[in-house]
């Protein structure tokens, strides 16, 4: 059906274009009036952006939201075997392999605030 790669990708977008769904939405609810009809007195009710409700707009968040965590439960599953043989190499190198690399070298950020 489909090649490793190929299913790799695919759901490596489908939880792009998820994240880009849940991250606009929620930007917009951020900037969104809201506060419900108050008995008409709300002005700004019955607001939409891009033809889609607050109502709309939480619900593509919430389903973006819920897409993106099915899809890195999947990525996950798909990729459980590397993840594995990481953590085994790094608890395997334990004190050992940092001694038996030789001192590491410590960055230092220089900065000039005297003069």
């Amino acid at each position: 059906m489909f090649s490793r790669a190929k299913l790799n990708f695919l759901v490596d977008a489908l939880i792009l274009v998820a994240f880009l769904a849940a991250t606009v939405s929620g930007l917009v609810l951020l900037t969104m009036p809201h506060g419900g009809y108050q008995g008409g007195r709300n002005p700004d009710f019955d607001k939409s952006v891009l033809f889609l409700s607050r109502d709309n707009w939480n619900d593509v968040h919430v389903w973006g939201s819920l897409a993106v965590i099915v899809g890195i439960v999947v990525h996950l599953a798909l990729h459980w075997r590397w993840i594995f043989c990481m953590v085994k190499r790094f608890l395997a190198s334990g004190e050992r392999g940092a001694a038996a690399d030789g001192p590491q070298p410590v960055p230092v950020l220089v900065s000039d605030l005297g003069n």
